[in-house]
């Protein structure tokens, strides 16, 4: 069942988000406890634009557990979507430089897939593909027509399952350090 994130959600959110930047390898996995960067994510989802708010997901559920989450947002919000993590950060004492993202992923005029993780109980049982299926109604509600995501140039699985979707290669970019293609769809 596809259905948005909840507020009380937030911290199994979290879990799956730090999955996504495991996965990218970011400096933040490497120099922060874990535990605290979670708690940081949780908090901050809770603010309504914070790039992974709860407002802004949307949840696969199976068996009344989350299955896997998709993240998106406006392209041209990014300049600010990071705001309420780095305002909570700084209130825990972290410094003005506190960042988890440093790099440009989207732009005006597409409506931008952040994130889609699986929780890894739920692999290779369709998750991914019900979510992308959700992708074009809610991005349609937000008034875009076009929307854009990146796919690790390595994770040819995934490239795979965007151009089933419709997804087609549009440019490539450097996120933290590995190289990405940005994909479009229009709807």
């Amino acid at each position: 069942m596809i259905r948005t994130a909840r507020a009380e959600e937030t911290m199994d959110l979290a879990e799956l988000v730090y999955i996504i930047l495991q996965d990218m390898e970011l400096p933040i996995i490497e120099n922060m406890p874990k535990n605290e960067l979670l708690r940081l994510l949780s908090e901050a989802m809770q603010e309504e634009t914070y790039r992974y708010s709860f407002r802004n997901g949307v949840v696969c559920e199976r068996d009344g557990q989350i299955a896997g989450v998709a993240f998106g947002y406006k392209g041209e919000l990014e300049p600010v979507i990071d705001q309420p993590l780095m305002r909570i950060a700084q209130k825990h004492g972290y410094g003005d430089s506190f960042r988890v993202f440093i790099d440009s992923e989207t732009q005006p005029g597409e409506w931008y897939l952040d994130s889609i993780v699986t929780h890894p109980d739920f692999r290779r049982q369709g998750v991914a593909t019900e979510l992308l299926e959700s992708v074009p109604e809610w991005a349609g509600r937000q008034g875009e027509t076009v929307v854009g995501l990146n796919c690790d140039q390595q994770n040819l699985s995934a490239r795979k399952l965007y151009e089933r979707q419709g997804f087609v290669k549009v440019g490539e970019r450097r996120l933290a350090s590995h190289m990405y293609d940005h994909m479009q769809k229009n709807i």
